[in-house]
């Protein structure tokens, strides 16, 4: 009797399974419901978008003011720099040509923030799609630009496009909802042999791995497994420690200095940047970078985590932004001097309102720029 209830369960479910998945479109309550931003096949690699020695990158601009600002700092900054980097200018909203083009140049600026629903589903399919793995930022205090606390210097390596951000809810009875958090273990590895490299590449000492394995024991609890097994090839150079996330948050807020490089899944790297840059003094200041084995799209943090509470788009997120970018494309020497030039008009006090100054971004940059231009030519 119990074998046949359970065959009868069993086949109750898979019609009723069957019938939600041709009603798809008719009765959304009851259906499978999958995120756009749904991995496609593995994608062809294009090889490096080098012509004559330059390197060309992706600009994802827009129509608003801050997209139409950020595209001026942007190639202002590249042409007085004078580095080899040629940019493809694209307006938001022409999805496939930005991928494409991505694809093609493998590296991308965006500097237009749209918060809305639409603008994250589609940075979400691009990330995806393109496999940017890690997502990666480093928050640390100026003196003068509102940061309580001296000396802070955190880089964060967090995971970037799993878990939370598979995108996958369903509805399996009417007013109940049900969310996904799909992880691997070959996942978790790919990012963890990512992070653990590039803390050791950045000469950091210390990597704080944020979880919480007591109430997830399965998902973040197989993370921390493999960064426990990870870690054994690192022992030489690296120090890894387990914290729960509110000790974390706490410690944030009352101790910054404390930390020195954090790990931590998709579920809890982006608030904890959040946390990050708020200590530091704002997220303005900052960049962010999205990154996998090939392709890799920077942006300033307040982009990169959707703030709306800005007018304008920082002078200083947008420097910061330049020289990731020119590290990644293997312009340290040309890093190294648009940031020391934007060290340089912070120590002489020239500050942007937002940070209790009469300067606007347009005087930050302009400053900045002549200040290389006079390098180049042997006058500074």
């Amino acid at each position: 009797m119990l074998r046949r209830a359970s065959s009868r369960m069993l086949s109750r479910i898979s019609v009723r399974q069957y019938a939600d998945a041709v009603n798809i479109t008719g009765s959304v309550r009851a259906a499978y419901a999958k995120g756009m931003a749904a991995r496609p096949l593995d994608k062809q690699l294009l090889p490096k978008s080098m012509y004559g020695g330059i390197n060309y990158v992706t600009l994802l601009t827009g129509s608003t003011i801050i997209g139409q600002q950020g595209a001026k700092f942007v190639t202002t900054l590249l042409q007085s720099s004078r580095v080899p980097v040629e940019t493809q200018i694209i307006e938001a909203g022409q999805d496939d040509e930005y991928f494409n083009s991505v694809l093609r140049n493998r590296s991308a600026v965006h500097v237009d923030i749209q918060a809305d629903g639409p603008a994250k589903e589609k940075a979400l399919k691009i990330s995806n799609d393109l496999d940017l793995y890690v997502f990666k930022t480093r928050t640390r205090s100026f003196p003068g630009f509102n940061c309580r606390f001296p000396g802070v210097d955190i880089q964060m390596i967090g995971q970037n496009n799993m878990g939370n951000y598979s995108e996958l809810e369903y509805s399996p009875v009417k007013g109940v909802v049900e969310a996904l958090s799909v992880v691997t273990q070959k996942g978790n590895e790919k990012y963890l042999k990512h992070a653990f490299a590039a803390a050791a590449k950045a000469g950091r000492k210390r990597v704080t791995l944020i979880n919480k394995a007591k109430e997830w024991p399965i998902s973040d609890g197989s993370l921390v497994k493999a960064a426990m097994e990870m870690h054994c090839d690192y022992k030489h150079c690296l120090e890894l420690e387990l914290m729960e996330v509110e000790e974390a948050v706490s410690r944030l807020i009352t101790d910054p200095t404390y930390f020195d490089c954090l790990f931590a899944s998709d579920r809890y790297a982006t608030f904890l940047s959040t946390i990050c840059s708020g200590v530091c003094g704002g997220a303005n200041l900052f960049s962010a970078v999205e990154i996998g084995d090939h392709h890799a799209v920077f942006k300033p943090l307040q982009t990169k985590l959707s703030l709306t509470n800005y007018a304008t788009l920082s002078a200083y997120g947008i420097v910061a932004t330049i020289v990731d970018l020119f590290q990644h494309l293997g312009h340290d020497k040309c890093a190294d001097a648009l940031w020391t030039e934007m060290l340089r008009t912070m120590e002489e006090g020239i500050r942007t309102q937002e940070f209790g100054g009469k300067d606007n971004g347009e005087y930050v940059i302009c400053n900045i720029v002549n200040k290389l231009r006079c390098r180049s030519l042997g006058m500074a």
